[in-house]
């Protein structure tokens, strides 16, 4: 007899329901979170996932969309001329 996926998201809700009741009891509440993982469980099998491996859509989801990614040209140089001076930076002597 297969359980359904409502079945164990609602058991998720009821774990994760007394944990929130249970949150000044430290034992109790983190007994109930771990019973929301083992259910987690069900649902993630750990031979078909790699969490070493981050698809590209999950980036994009993680850092978003970057149209204009800015690119530094290191070709371009000073048009300010000093004298003595050995670079852009203030701190080149």
């Amino acid at each position: 007899m297969a359980v359904t996926n409502d079945t164990i998201i609602q058991k998720m809700i009821n774990e994760l329901n007394q944990a929130k009741a249970n949150s000044t009891d430290q034992v109790k509440m983190i007994k109930h979170i771990e019973n929301v993982r083992l259910l987690c469980d069900l649902f993630v099998d750990d031979s078909t996932v790699d969490a070493n491996e981050i698809s590209p859509e999950e980036m994009k989801a993680m850092i978003g969309a970057q149209t204009n990614p800015v690119k530094q040209d290191k070709d371009k140089k000073s048009i300010i001329n000093h004298d003595e001076a050995n670079g852009d930076s203030l701190f080149d002597f």
